[in-house]
């Protein structure tokens, strides 16, 4: 009984082991996957301008000849006709009777034939009208009508996809400038607590410095001008974008929080082919092509006046 009651209480110790260790292994993969996704979420708010620069060819699509309607072709039908002409019965559909039947298939199948026919013609047609269509576009999209360039980049660019950088964005067109007016994140947005991993395997949360914050609104504000430069230049056949950048400030004199200026960069192509964008630092990027804030690590953002830049946001 004694050997008995030692060995039940030693498996007993064992289970309780196995059972801390797994608990310990899941409270560190848990720790780890806290890290890894707060490092994730920091690099989407700071981050989004780290991206491969690679332009869109407009011109080739626009100078490619309209292609004409292609011609009806019944290949189907002239060799699902072909069967029924040369059918001759053989022994057994003579014995079977069935002659009839098969003749009757056969032009059956004529008639399916000539369906296919018409619906690999109907298709041609509506490639054809496509690429008619495709070339049109960048025909307009080359000639910079307004409507054309605002529809290339709903459709070609990925400023639709950047929910941690730019909640709205409206495109301005001045005098052969193009400005895009881009609602950015505010300071609400940003995260209060750090979450890091310490030696031991374990996620240490930290409250978030106000300070540190702030630049982290700050970083954010910036790569996402730096972003939305990126996709205009890289889907439209423009050599300068405008970026001004809209966020949500606490009007001292109302009391009432206002979507404000807070940032305008003049951004042209030649610039970002002569950087590494994925090592750059968007802070200072922005200041390296003369971007215009105003912000310090005590209050944050300030609003700037767009008509200092000649960009009317009334009308």
């Amino acid at each position: 009984m004694r050997a008995m009651d030692r060995a039940a209480k030693q498996a007993e110790r064992q289970r309780i082991a196995r059972q801390n260790a797994l608990h310990r292994e899941a409270m560190l993969d848990a720790s780890a996957q806290a890290a890894a996704e707060y490092n994730e979420m920091v690099e989407a708010l700071t981050g989004a301008h780290r991206v491969t620069f690679s332009k869109r060819d407009w011109l080739t699509i626009a100078t490619a000849l309209e292609e004409a309607p292609p011609p009806r072709k019944d290949v189907e039908e002239q060799a699902a006709r072909a069967r029924l002409d040369t059918y001759l019965p053989g022994f057994l559909d003579k014995v079977l009777r069935r002659s009839e039947k098969v003749m009757a298939a056969l032009a059956d199948d004529v008639d399916a034939a000539r369906l296919r026919d018409d619906k690999a013609h109907a298709r041609a047609l509506d490639a054809a009208d496509d690429r008619n269509a495709q070339i049109a576009a960048a025909r307009r999209v080359v000639e910079l009508d307004p409507d054309a360039l605002v529809a290339a980049l709903e459709e070609h660019s990925a400023l639709g996809r950047l929910p941690f950088s730019v909640e709205g964005i409206d495109t301005i067109f001045l005098d052969g400038r193009i400005v895009a007016v881009v609602d950015g994140l505010d300071l609400e947005d940003m995260p209060e607590q750090t979450v890091t991993l310490l030696k031991s395997g374990k996620a240490s949360f930290k409250t978030l410095a106000t300070g540190k914050r702030l630049e982290m609104h700050r970083d954010a504000i910036c790569s996402a001008a730096l972003r939305v430069a990126i996709e205009f230049l890289a889907t439209l056949p423009i050599g300068e974008v405008e970026v001004l950048m809209l966020t949500d400030l606490l009007d001292a004199a109302t009391g009432h929080i206002e979507s404000v200026p807070v940032l305008h960069v003049r951004v042209s192509e030649q610039a970002f082919r002569t950087v590494n964008l994925t090592r750059t630092d968007a802070c200072a990027l922005v200041e390296r092509l003369g971007g215009h804030m105003s912000w310090s690590r005590r209050d944050g953002f300030r609003a700037i006046n767009p008509a200092a830049f000649g960009i009317d946001l009334s009308s």
